[in-house]
C-alpha cells in the first residue's frame, strides 16, 4: 500500500506533528486506541503500544521506530505482522510537502490473497489520515483556539 498527498505547508510544521505517535487528525476516528508512548530525544527507538476497538476482532501491538531522520523519514515497525512497517516520507514539493505513506507486511501478510487484504484495511487508514492531516494543517485556525503543533511534541 502506498499513498501520497500534497500539503500546503513546509516540510517541518508538517513532520512535527506527525512524528508524535499519539498524533491523531481532528475529525479521524481509527479503530486503535495509542498508549505508553516513549519518546527518545534521537526518535529511533520511540516505542508505543495500541490495543484496537473494534468489539469482533481485538488486536494489541508494540511499534517502534526502527528510522528517523528529521524532516525526511519516520519508519515504524510493528510487533503485529499484519501492520508490518509503515514508512512515512516527507519531501518538499512546489511550496509545500508532498507526505507518503507506504506499508511493507510480514509474515503470511506478504502472500496473496492476505496481502490484499492488509493493503485494503491499511489503504482506508491512509485514505482518512492524510486528508485529515492536510485539512487540519491547511485549516486557518481562529484567533485564540489551540494550535494543531500545540500538543504534538
Amino acid at each position: 500500500m502506498k499513498r501520497s498527498i500534497h500539503i500546503e505547508a513546509p516540510v517541518e510544521k508538517v513532520f512535527d506533528l506527525v512524528k508524535n505517535p499519539s498524533y491523531m487528525p481532528e475529525g479521524v476516528t481509527m479503530h486503535f486506541e495509542v498508549t505508553d508512548v516513549k519518546k527518545t530525544d534521537e526518535g529511533v527507538g520511540t516505542s508505543y503500544s495500541w490495543v484496537s476497538k473494534t468489539p469482533v476482532l481485538r488486536m494489541e501491538g508494540f511499534d517502534v521506530y526502527t528510522e528517523f531522520v528529521p524532516n525526511q523519514r519516520i519508519t515504524d515497525r510493528s510487533s503485529s505482522s499484519m501492520a508490518g512497517d509503515i514508512t512515512i516520507s516527507f519531501e518538499p514539493e512546489g511550496s509545500g510537502t508532498k507526505v507518503t505513506m507506504e506499508s511493507n507486511s510480514r509474515s503470511l501478510w506478504r502472500f496473496p490473497p492476505l496481502r490484499q487484504l492488509a493493503d485494503f484495511v491499511k489503504g482506508m487508514t491512509a485514505g482518512r489520515y492524510l486528508p485529515a492531516v492536510k485539512a487540519e494543517i491547511e485549516t486557518p485556525k481562529p484567533a485564540g483556539s489551540p494550535k494543531a503543533t500545540d500538543d504534538a511534541g
